[in-house]
């Protein structure tokens, strides 16, 4: 089927090609359909579940290799140097608590399905996984919203996640959140990891936030990667076409949300702030490049070009860490991989604050792990987190 001018729909291309295929040498022959939204809802129900039909019937067109069940690799064995840490589900983003050798983590649900996922610890002395406990009944003063409900702890769906020692001295855990809602959730954070909900903000419109940044003062950023309810078919047009999608969202508890200014992107992604709250560093995932943002000025300062970038962690030493996907992103995804890891290649690239003059730490390609989708510096380690899959590995610098 053409258009009234002539043209293959946007759909058909992608059933015969990936993102990166199209970008370089695809010329689009015309292929059967993809299934009309409606068509689509009424299979799969509400429209998360529909955009996930969607991107996997784009994938399953593409022709491109699929990651299947490495069934070798379930023994959660080191392999060349890399320790695996199992028992998670999606461990996507990790903070460390200061002064501690625990990691929070992020075990988040299936990607754009909003389905529950936990909050959950890695000992690092130890290197297993424990579990944390969360007080609902919010005592004390609202971090947040000052009526801002408190979700539904069941259907708890977390995604990016920060920490922050807040000027007050308090040290808090600020959660992205999509179960049954798009949220900010705050919780003060004991040496222990347990947490305590202290409140949550709501982004206006219909966001599909990716991070946050936490800043000492109590407030955030946080990136909007795309409108929820526009359709995964419409919103890979956008990206297609290396046309903003999104934006970063600032909030304070004064003033609410704002869109911070010059941070319209290609899919914003992971974000982070540097040591004092000057500087933003922003990853946008389909525009290939972290960006770096003067928060007295709202000018980009320097930007480095990296693959699919993800979430951006800053070091001790102010150093930032990238992790970035080599895979393609429309046409590659980890539906098959039901149990173990998803053995998507990847990228930790490691920058100057400043200059954002960049190096590749790490270029991995095959076992234990893949698909990385945060690098968390420790001392002499790096923690890498995954999207997809039942690990967290630890690498030696």
């Amino acid at each position: 089927m053409r258009n009234s001018r002539g043209q293959v729909p946007i759909r058909h291309l992608l059933l015969g090609c990936g993102l990166g295929l199209l970008l370089t040498a695809c010329s689009g022959g015309e292929q059967a359909s993809a299934p009309q939204p409606d068509d689509v809802q009424g299979h799969r129900g509400d429209r998360a579940a529909s955009n996930v039909y969607e991107r996997e019937v784009f994938a399953a067109g593409s022709n491109l290799p699929q990651p299947t069940v490495a069934t070798d690799l379930l023994d959660c064995a080191t392999v060349g140097g890399m320790t695996a840490h199992c028992g998670y589900q999606n461990p996507e983003d990790l903070v460390q608590i200061p002064g501690t050798d625990l990691l929070i983590v992020s075990e988040m649900g299936e990607f754009m399905a909003d389905t529950p996922g936990k909050l959950s610890l890695l000992n690092t002395t130890t290197g297993g996984r424990e579990t944390l406990t969360i007080d609902w009944n919010r005592a004390g003063d609202a971090w947040g919203d000052a009526d801002c409900p408190a979700p539904e702890a069941a259907a708890l769906s977390p995604h990016g996640i920060d920490l922050v020692v807040r000027d007050d001295g308090a040290t808090a855990l600020l959660v992205v959140n999509h179960g049954e809602r798009e949220s900010i959730e705050f919780f003060a954070v004991a040496q222990d990891g347990d947490l305590s909900w202290r409140g949550c903000a709501l982004p206006p419109g219909d966001p599909f936030i990716n991070d946050v940044a936490a800043r000492r003062d109590g407030g955030f950023y946080a990136t909007h990667m795309w409108d929820k309810s526009v359709t995964f078919e419409d919103t890979v047009t956008q990206l297609l076409a290396g046309k903003p999608t999104g934006w970063v969202w600032a909030w304070s508890a004064a003033g609410g949300f704002s869109k911070l200014p010059n941070t319209d992107d290609v899919m914003p992604n992971g974000l982070a702030l540097n040591a004092d709250d000057s500087t933003l560093f922003v990853n946008a995932y389909i525009g290939g490049r972290t960006f770096a943002l003067d928060l007295d000025t709202n000018e980009r300062t320097g930007r480095i070009n990296v693959s699919q970038p993800d979430n951006v962690t800053v070091a001790d030493d102010g150093s930032i860490w990238i992790a970035s996907h080599k895979h393609d992103p429309i046409g590659q995804v980890c539906t098959l991989v039901t149990q173990g890891p998803c053995l998507l290649p990847f990228q930790i690239v490691k920058a100057d604050p400043d200059t954002l003059a960049g190096e590749v730490i790490l270029d991995h390609d095959g076992p234990p792990m893949g698909y990385a989708t945060v690098a968390l510096r420790v001392g002499d380690r790096i923690y890498l987190g995954s999207a997809h899959g039942d690990r967290i590995v630890s690498v030696e610098l």
